[in-house]
C-alpha cells in the first residue's frame, strides 16, 4: 500500500482524498457530538454577526482571525456543529496537501510522492478533537503557508520580499492563536540556515510579522478598543504549568501512535546517508519546528488531544524517512497497516462499542444538557462556567468567558468594576440569569436598579426578569 503512494500521479491524489473522506464521513453521518469549546466559538461568531465588537462587547480571548472565521461561519450556517466539523476537515485536508506540495516543489526528499500527505491525514484522523475547528487548527494553516517563504535561499538584494511574506504569514498564525508567535523562532532559525545576511533578513521577517498587528492595533485605536484588545488578548499571561483538560492517560493512549511513528522516523532520518546541503538544512529546521511545537503544547492553559495538531507537520515530514527506508516492504506495509487499523479502532471505538475496554473519557469536552430544561429560546446569562444553558438560548452582555468576566464579577468591591457592570447590563438585559456561583445577593445589593429587577424561579439558581 505504501508503494502505491510513492508517486505523484493524479490517481494517487484522488485515492488519498478518498481514503480521508472514507475515514471521516461515516462519523459525520452518524451524528456530530456537541462540545463546549465549539459552542463557545459559535457564541463568539453569533455575537459578532449581531453587530457587536470583539473585546469591547465580547469578553473573550479568541484571536482576531479565528473570531473572523467564526463570524463568517455564523453568517453562512448559523449555529451548526456539522458546519464546524466540515470546515475543520477541509482545513486538515488543505494543510496536508499544502505541506506535501511544498516538500515536493523544493525537492526536500530524493523522490517526490504523496507519503507526507498520507501520514498527515491518517494521523490527523486519530481523534475527533483533530476535527474540532479550533484557533490552533486555523493558525496551523498559516504556519504551513509560511514555510516556502522562510526557506528561501536568499541573496542580498534578491527576493527579500519573500522573507517579509514569510513573517507576515507567521503574524497571521499568531493572530489566529497567540502562542503560535513562538514559531517566530522557527523563522529566525530559517534565516540563520538559509539567508545570506542574517541581521537584515531577520529584521525584514520581523517587520512582516509585526505588520498585521500594526494594522490591527490601528483599527482598534480608531474604534476605541485598543485597551480591551491588549488586556483580553495580547497581554494575557502565559501559564507555565501543565494542566490536562482530559485525563493524561487518555492523551497518552491516543498520542502513543504518532509518538511511536515519530520515534521510528527520527531514528531513520538520523541513519540516512549524507544528502544535499539544502536537504540537511531543511531537516535541521524541522527539528526546530518539532521543539517549538512541544514548547507551545506544554505551555498551554489546558492540554488535550487538539493541542497536538501542530506536531502533524513534523510527523509527516520525518515519517517519509521511515517509510522510504531500505527495510523490507512487508515490514513497512505492516507498520502502516497497524497504524491505520489503530487509528480506525480509536476513532470508531464508540460506534464499535469497545470504549469500555479502552476506558477513555471524553466527557470534559462534551456538552452536557443542563439539569433544568425550562429555559428554551430565550436570552440568558450564566454566572459560572456551565455554558450548556446557551445551547438552546441566546447569550446577552459581553460576559461569554467566565474566567475573563472576573475582571468585573470578581472585583465587586471596586467602584470601576461595578460601574462597568452597570453600563453593560443597562444596554442588554437577558430574560434569565443562571447563578452558579452565588453572586446574586451581592449583585442585588450593589446594583439594585439592575439585578433587583430579577426574581427567583422555582429552579434553584435561576432568576427571571420581572
Amino acid at each position: 500500500m505504501i508503494s502505491y503512494f510513492r508517486s505523484i500521479l493524479p490517481s494517487r491524489l484522488f485515492m488519498l482524498v478518498l481514503l480521508f473522506v472514507a475515514i471521516q464521513l461515516p462519523l459525520v453521518l452518524l451524528g456530530v457530538r456537541p462540545t463546549a469549546p465549539e459552542l463557545l466559538h459559535m457564541l463568539v461568531g453569533e455575537r459578532l454577526a449581531d453587530g457587536h465588537a470583539m473585546y469591547r462587547d465580547i469578553y473573550d480571548n479568541t484571536a482576531p482571525i479565528s473570531a473572523l472565521v467564526f463570524w463568517l461561519i455564523d453568517l453562512v450556517a448559523g449555529r451548526s456543529f456539522l458546519a464546524y466539523r466540515l470546515v475543520s476537515m477541509a482545513l486538515l485536508l488543505l494543510q496536508a496537501l499544502l505541506l506535501n506540495s511544498i516538500l515536493n516543489r523544493h525537492s526536500v526528499y530524493a523522490t517526490k510522492d504523496y507519503l507526507p500527505a498520507l501520514l498527515y491525514l491518517v494521523v490527523g484522523s486519530l481523534s475527533f478533537e483533530f476535527n474540532m475547528l479550533t484557533p490552533l487548527l486555523i493558525g496551523n494553516t498559516f504556519l504551513i503557508l509560511s514555510l516556502p517563504y522562510i526557506i528561501t535561499l536568499n541573496r542580498e538584494g534578491y527576493e527579500n520580499n519573500r522573507l517579509f511574506v514569510g513573517g507576515f504569514m507567521l503574524g497571521l498564525a499568531a493572530m489566529s492563536y497567540l502562542p503560535l508567535a513562538l514559531f517566530l523562532l522557527v523563522g529566525i532559525f530559517a534565516v540563520i540556515f538559509f539567508a545570506s545576511n542574517t541581521f537584515r533578513s531577520t529584521m525584514l521577517m520581523l517587520c512582516g510579522f509585526l505588520f498585521p498587528y500594526a494594522v490591527l492595533i490601528t483599527y482598534y485605536m480608531y474604534t476605541n478598543t485598543s485597551q480591551e484588545f491588549l488586556e483580553l488578548h495580547l497581554l494575557r499571561p502565559w501559564q507555565l504549568n501543565v494542566s490536562f483538560l482530559r485525563p493524561p492517560s487518555d492523551v497518552a493512549k491516543l498520542m502513543a501512535i504518532p509518538g511511536f511513528i515519530l520515534l521510528l522516523s527520527l531514528l531513520s532520518a538520523a541513519s540516512q546517508p549524507q544528502r544535499l546541503v539544502f536537504q540537511v538544512k531543511f531537516q535541521q529546521l524541522m527539528w526546530v519546528w518539532l521543539a517549538v511545537s512541544m514548547l507551545v503544547i506544554f505551555t498551554r492553559d489546558e492540554i488535550t488531544i487538539a493541542t497536538f495538531i501542530i506536531i502533524l507537520p513534523p510527523v509527516a515530514y520525518f515519517g517519509e524517512f521511515f517509510f522510504t527506508s531500505g527495510r523490507k516492504g512487508w515490514i513497512i506495509n505492516s507498520v502502516f497497516l497497524a497504524m491505520l487499523a489503530t487509528v480506525l479502532v480509536m476513532r470508531y471505538r464508540l460506534a464499535l462499542g469497545i470504549n469500555e475496554y479502552l476506558q477513555m473519557d471524553e466527557s470534559p469536552l462534551l456538552l452536557a444538557e443542563p439539569l433544568q430544561p425550562t429555559i428554551q429560546n430565550s436570552t440568558v446569562l450564566v454566572l459560572g462556567n456551565d455554558i450548556s444553558y446557551y445551547m438552546h438560548n441566546k447569550p446577552l452582555t459581553p460576559y461569554l468567558n467566565w474566567s475573563l468576566a472576573q475582571r468585573h464579577f470578581g472585583n465587586l468591591s471596586d467602584y470601576q468594576a461595578v460601574f462597568e457592570l452597570h453600563e453593560n447590563f443597562r444596554d442588554e438585559m437577558p430574560q434569565f440569569l443562571v447563578d452558579k456561583v452565588g453572586l446574586m445577593p451581592e449583585l442585588t445589593y450593589k446594583l439594585p436598579d439592575i439585578f433587583g429587577r430579577y426574581e427567583a424561579t422555582a429552579d434553584a439558581g435561576i432568576y427571571r426578569l420581572k
